[in-house]
């Protein structure tokens, strides 16, 4: 499929876009020209942009919006790319109006450990996922997991998870000294040493101020925010607050029209299930993209849009199955065109409503989007191949850069004729001096690479000639990061 990604004019990828009803947030279209009443809305998701605030792909007048972080009043200002929110409000056909704007970290408190090669770090005794979603603070240099140590602090926003790791929509270093915090399930409950765990983090409540329970204890399975600044010399947090949050959620009126990005959990079957906190049921008439009814489970991740019926379940009009990032290139604009459309690396890449824009260049702008961008430009995109087999990227990410000493690409291992090989449509040099590697830095020889490389995702730097791809390194990767 090598030669098809070149073939693509921009014209047709846009075409092709507009047909594909990627996991966007934008308004559904509408045939007829009727006035729409106002409605009430609610979304809980991912802030991709600013100029007013977007959340997956849309856009919220945020004028007369009031902002809560973490319990206190805030500004919008104080609103970063990434952070998971819930937003409260109104719309009157496609003009969508924010009432409340509210954001509540995971956790914060101090890195104990990290794991490369898994992606992953445990902090406050949970792990953390990082991955190409993944949107990461100024101060975290490189952008990756590798921008991470052991004793940073770090504050993650993303979605309470039931049990298991925690996937970062966003991490940023904060200054230490806490007061440290965490938000789970109550599991291995003890009222007679009042301690219970949150995942793999003890906590010691012993000491600590309880709002909101009827007994003064928690209860197995309670969502709570705990909060403290020291741990035992056992290694437990002492809990200076814990707070019931079970109830913690921006409530919908009947006939809300409600979005909602998460997991899945609690799947009995496709017509009961939860997804960030929601309770969601579908109908014959919901529709369906990237999977089918058959393809909701526990775990999956989803976007789901519908209205609130009379007791606050989320009917469902559309769920989108989330697509994973594999695709990630690094290198400047050769090309843009109207629509979302650029040219990278020879790659046709397309955006959509729910493309995620970040600036970490010097000129951190905080409302950048595809307007900014111009040819030359150095980007970061993070995406996956639309349709796929098409040779197509889809970006989920545009993250403006400084310029970078080589340019990158990272996506599936394809027709190999050593030396050479093809990432997508891109054609991958390989010379006496390139360095083969499996992720971890375990030295391959070019024989080994290309035996183990077969089925693989792999990631190539170095120099772009405007035909060819010569790599200065390739790596074969294990985990996505």
């Amino acid at each position: 499929m090598r030669g098809l990604g070149r073939k693509f004019s921009m014209v047709a990828v846009i075409a092709l876009l507009a047909g594909l009803g990627a996991c966007g947030g934008g308004s559904d279209h509408k045939d007829s020209v009727t006035p729409v009443p106002t409605t009430g809305t609610l979304s809980v998701g991912v802030i991709t942009g600013f100029g007013s605030v977007y959340v997956d792909g849309v856009r919220y007048e945020t004028t007369s919006a009031s902002v809560t972080m973490d319990d206190e009043t805030a500004t919008q200002a104080q609103l970063k790319v990434g952070q998971y929110v819930e937003v409260k409000g109104h719309a009157h056909g496609d003009a969508h109006h924010a009432d409340v704007i509210r954001y509540h970290n995971v956790l914060e408190g101090p890195i104990s450990s990290i794991d490369t090669v898994a992606s992953s770090f445990v902090a406050m005794g949970q792990t953390v996922r990082v991955s190409l979603d993944t949107s990461l603070g100024d101060d975290i240099q490189p952008a990756s997991i590798e921008g991470l140590a052991v004793g940073d602090v770090v504050e993650v926003s993303g979605m309470v998870p039931a049990e298991g790791a925690i996937d970062a929509t966003r991490v940023d270093i904060k200054p230490d000294g806490g007061p440290y915090d965490v938000t789970g399930y109550v599991t291995n409950l003890s009222e007679a040493t009042h301690r219970f765990n949150i995942n793999g983090l003890v906590v010691d409540y012993s000491g600590a101020n309880m709002e909101d329970f009827a007994t003064g204890d928690p209860s197995a399975g309670d969502l709570v925010l705990v909060k403290g600044f020291t741990f035992d010399p056992d290694g437990a947090f002492a809990a200076t607050r814990v707070e019931l949050r079970s109830d913690d959620w921006l409530m919908p009126g009947p006939g809300d029209v409600v979005e909602v990005e998460g997991a899945i959990v609690e799947f009995e079957s496709p017509t009961a299930f939860k997804v960030g906190g929601w309770a969601v049921t579908t109908t014959p008439s919901t529709t369906y993209e990237h999977g089918t009814a058959a393809n909701l489970a526990n775990d999956v991740m989803v976007k789901v849009k519908g209205t609130a019926d009379a007791n606050g379940v989320l009917v469902a009009t559309r769920i989108c199955f989330e697509q994973v990032n594999t695709i990630r290139i690094v290198a400047q604009v050769d090309s843009l065109a109207a629509g979302g459309s650029m040219e990278l690396l020879g790659l046709a890449v397309a955006t959509d409503d729910a493309t995620r824009y970040e600036d970490r260049s010097q000129l951190d702008q905080r409302d950048f989007g595809f307007e900014d961008l111009t040819v030359g430009t150095w980007v970061d995109v993070r995406g996956y191949e639309e349709p796929a087999g098409s040779g197509t990227v889809l970006a989920t990410r545009v993250v403006r850069i400084d310029p970078a000493d080589a340019v990158s690409l990272r996506g599936p291992f394809l027709e190999p004729l050593r030396p050479d090989f093809h990432i997508l449509s891109v054609l991958v040099r390989t010379t006496d001096t390139t360095k083969f590697r499996l992720e971890g830095n375990i030295v391959l020889t070019l024989d080994q690479f290309f035996t183990a490389a077969e089925g693989q995702m792999v990631e190539a730097w170095g120099s772009w000639s405007g035909t060819a791809l010569t790599a200065d390194r390739v790596e074969i990767k294990v985990d996505d990061d």
